[in-house]
Formats: structure tokens, C-alpha cells, sequence
């Protein structure tokens, strides 16, 4: 944690000198001792990143013993020892002694399995930490600090390992599982009374209302959401319960802490001594700053067990104009100014003439969410058709006149006579982790990224 706490104060100059020094020998080690990339960048040895090629999931998960550099680490080995972690009640030793496993959720396709040795995870743990201290929240040696962690518990989760390995007698740690019911979930709440709590954005949400309706009742002062897009209404009813003390962080399984809010709540922070991030178009092309890219490659500086170059994350994000250099806070690191969800948030609806449109989620956050209800949610379904979920708030919002709206809306965007449901019900679907996405499109098993 010191160590990355001296890069905070680094400047833009310095930071991109430590990623150049970082990624050659990064790719000096990969070269040496992966055969996968002695293959994939064959001939490209001395080429720039930009001319690397892309690297997916599906190709990770494909080569995964060539890609690895311990020739101990076995996919199959490591999908058993992942199968018995997540029945395990207690803590279970490391794969092969010295790797922390952690698997991506498959709603993009099949499951990816990512690995890092003892050093890596503290570096894992340490941008989980760094996010914490950029918002305000410093350990303090002094005093106990009680956090709840509402995510997954299942252990192949990075989610449910960072919230195991922060328990102490520093940071006592409630872990509580988003799946339960919210009742549930607010009555374990109010007997611990947390200082900080970390949950999916949409379970933030969610707990934003019971506070509300005067149900949980408890004062964290930080509260910091991950996982899922916090829209704007999201951050709106959350500062409402807990006022401002909300912090955004974006993560990923493969890559720990991406991006998270400082103090000043002007975007997130781009954690660039970590990773190369290139936000580019669907043709791998570097988009302008102000501009949503199709996707992001990033690069792992600090992975050297699993090395990820140009490794695809399907993201749409909107890196800020705002220069680092005149952000407030005095950080040196690029803003993320919006996220709009991944590849897998899109729907793709027939168009007239045979073609198909794409229907990015603001299309539906801004027309729902200015209605007056407690949470929403669209399942497309294998005809294409969709199913709109409104939790149950406000009578005045009629079924019909939300369907005509959408109706109306999506024609407007070249969809041809969408088919729309549109019902009232108590709460909102779960994935298997707990998220509540706002986007479940449908993708036939050929369609899976």
C-alpha cells in the first residue's frame, strides 16, 4: 500500500515513464516464459502496443496452459480447486500454494479463470485500498472501523476474496450475500451499523430506498458502489439517504481496480501505474477524450503469472476532457467521466429493411428513470421481444402509457414494431451474484462474446 501511495503524487510525466519501463519488462517476461505469446507476437517482439494484436476472453480461456508462465498451473486443476473454494466454508490454502483464483461471472459467454502469485494479490489488494484512501477513508491503527460488504460470497468472486482478505481487527468485515432478500439484508444492517458500506450500485440503490422509508437505519460515511453502471438517479437517491458520501469504483476480475472517485467526485481516476488503458473504437482504433469507444484493451503491468496485453474488456467508456494536470485533487491520473455498461447492457433489436438496430442503456435510463418508481429492469426476450420490470412505487404510473412511450421512443430509432410488456412487480430479478442488472438481453449461444 506505501508503494502505491508514493505514486500519488507522480506526475503525468512520470507516470508514463514508469508504464513504458513496466510493459517492456512485462513482455520481456511473457516472451521468456509464456509459449503462447512466443506465438501470438511472433515477429512483433519490438513493436509498439499499439500494434500488438487484441487479445480476448475466449483466447485466454483457449490457451490458458501455454499462456500462463508456471508450467505447474493446469485449466483443469484450476477449474477443481475454483469448484471447492465456492463449497468451502472455511478459508481453503492458495492453488498450488502460492495463487489466489478468481473466475469472471460468464455473462458474457463462458467463464474466464484469472490467477495471481502472493505479490500480484497484494498489488490487487493495495488498488482495492488506494480506491478507499482516494475517497477519504485512510486505516487508522487507532481504532476498529466496521465495514459491510453486500455482494457475493461465493469465493470464486474477486468481489467475495477482497471482502474475506479486508476483514481484521482494523476493518471488522460483514459479509452479507446479495442474493437474500432485502429484508433480510436490512435487519443484519441495522444490528452491525456500519461506518462503511460496499455493495453492487443497484443493492446500494436498493438500501437507498429502505433507508428512505425509514426501514435500515444506519450513517455510514463512505458508502462505495462497484460492479454495475451507477446511473444518475442511482447517485441521486443514495446521496439522498447517506448525503455525499458516495464513491464509484470501477473494477474487473482480470485487471482488480480500473478506475475510482477522489474526493472531488469529478469522474474516476484511471489507475495508470497499474494498467495501460486504450479506450478505442470496434475496429481496435484510439478514440478521441469526449467520445464513448466501443470497448477498452488493457494491459496488466503487474501481472506476470497470467499475463493480460491488449486484453478486450467491453466497456463503453467516455474518457474525460478535463486535463489530469488541472483536476483539483492534485492527481495526476486521467478521468473516466462515464461508463455505459458492457457489450452484453446492448440491445439488438430488428430494424426496418431487414437491418438491426443497437440500443445502447441511456435510451432506456433516460426515459425510466424520470419516472417516479423504486427500480426497473429490461429482459429481452428469444423472440426479441421485451419485458419491462417496474417495481411497484407509484400508482400513478400506468402500464400502458410506459409501454407507449418506449413504443414510440424505440420506433423513433428505427426499431420495427417492437413488442413491448410492460409489468408492475415487488422487487427486481437477481443474477447468480446478487446483481441486478438494468439490461438482460438475449444472445443465442453463437452470439456470446
Amino acid at each position: 500500500m506505501h508503494r502505491l501511495r508514493t505514486r500519488s503524487s507522480w506526475s503525468r510525466g512520470g507516470i508514463e515513464r514508469h508504464q513504458q519501463k513496466e510493459l517492456a519488462s512485462l513482455r520481456a517476461f511473457a516472451y521468456a516464459n509464456s509459449p503462447f505469446y512466443q506465438q501470438f507476437h511472433r515477429g512483433l517482439f519490438n513493436a509498439p502496443l499499439s500494434e500488438l494484436p487484441v487479445l480476448t476472453k475466449r483466447l485466454v480461456m483457449d490457451n490458458f496452459d501455454r499462456l500462463v508462465t508456471d508450467p505447474k498451473i493446469n485449466l483443469e486443476e484450476a477449474r477443481n480447486y475454483l469448484s471447492l473454494t465456492a463449497q468451502a466454508q472455511n478459508k481453503t490454502p492458495r492453488y498450488l500454494g502460492r495463487y489466489e483464483i478468481a473466475a469472471t461471472s460468464g455473462s458474457s459467454g463462458s467463464p474466464g479463470i484469472f490467477l495471481f502469485n502472493e505479490q500480484e494479490w497484494v498489488t490487487v489488494m493495495a488498488s482495492f485500498g488506494r480506491a478507499r484512501e482516494w475517497a477519504g477513508q485512510r486505516l487508522d491503527l487507532t481504532r476498529r472501523s466496521k465495514m459491510a460488504v453486500v455482494s457475493s460470497t461465493n469465493d470464486k468472486n474477486i468481489s467475495a476474496r477482497v471482502g474475506k482478505a479486508a476483514d481484521s481487527w482494523f476493518l471488522p468485515t460483514l459479509r452479507l450475500d446479495a442474493t437474500r432478500p432485502l429484508d433480510q439484508l436490512v435487519g443484519d444492517l441495522n444490528r452491525w451499523q456500519p461506518e462503511v458500506l460496499v455493495a453492487y450500485a443497484s443493492m446500494a440503490y436498493f438500501l437507498a430506498h429502505e433507508q428512505l422509508a425509514g426501514n435500515l437505519t444506519i450513517h455510514p460515511g463512505k458508502v462505495f458502489t462497484s460492479s454495475e453502471v451507477t446511473t444518475r438517479t442511482m447517485r441521486e437517491i443514495t446521496e439522498k439517504a447517506w448525503g455525499k458520501v458516495i464513491f464509484d469504483e470501477y473494477a474487473a476480475t482480470e485487471t482488480a481496480t480500473i478506475g475510482a472517485e477522489c474526493r472531488q467526485h469529478h469522474g474516476l481516476h484511471l489507475f495508470e501505474d497499474l494498467l495501460i488503458i486504450e479506450n478505442v473504437d470496434e475496429h481496435n482504433r484510439p478514440v478521441p477524450v469526449g467520445v464513448f469507444g466501443a470497448k477498452l484493451l488493457v494491459t496488466a503491468l503487474f501481472n506476470r503469472s497470467q499475463p493480460l496485453i491488449r486484453y478486450e474488456i467491453s466497456d463503453r467508456v467516455k474518457l474525460s476532457e478535463i486535463p489530469s494536470a488541472s483536476s483539483s485533487c492534485g492527481l495526476g491520473y486521467p478521468l473516466i467521466e462515464a461508463i455505459e455498461g458492457r457489450r452484453e447492457d446492448i440491445l439488438v433489436m430488428a430494424g426496418k429493411d431487414q437491418s438491426q438496430v443497437q440500443l445502447y442503456p441511456n435510451v432506456f435510463t433516460d426515459l425510466l428513470d424520470t419516472l417516479p418508481n423504486q427500480g426497473w429492469q429490461i429482459n429481452q426476450q428469444e423472440d426479441g421481444s421485451l419485458q419491462v420490470l417496474l417495481v411497484e412505487g407509484n400508482p400513478a404510473v400506468e402500464e400502458d402509457a410506459v409501454r407507449a412511450r418506449l413504443v414510440k421512443t424505440l420506433v423513433e430509432r428505427g426499431v420495427a414494431a417492437p413488442k413491448i410488456e410492460v409489468e408492475k412487480v415487488g422487487a427486481i430479478l437477481k443474477a447468480a451474484s446478487g446483481k441486478s442488472p438494468l439490461i438482460r438481453a438475449y444472445y443465442s449461444e453463437g452470439d456470446h462474446y
